[in-house]
């Protein structure tokens, strides 16, 4: 069974997965960009301003590939006339 939970400010992205299967699965979580901003003044006014910008949270859960064949790649010959 394979968990992830991302949890960032009040903002929470979870995933669970449990698979019966014998191929391996890639189970992985990106966070490439988060900004938050929070500005709270009172006697200098403003008096609030939240700013949250989230860029992809990712959670991946994926079965893998096999690998390449050996990484020979196939010439093709063709007799032109």
């Amino acid at each position: 069974m394979d968990i992830a939970a991302i949890k960032i400010g009040d903002v929470l992205v979870t995933m669970a997965r449990r698979v019966n299967s014998t191929v391996p699965h890639e189970f992985s979580v990106y966070v490439p960009r988060v900004e938050i901003r929070q500005r709270f003044f009172r006697d200098d006014q403003l008096q609030y301003e939240k700013e949250m910008i989230f860029n992809s949270l990712t959670i991946v859960h994926a079965p893998q590939h096999p690998p390449a064949d050996s990484g020979r790649v196939a010439t093709v010959c063709q007799k032109m006339d």
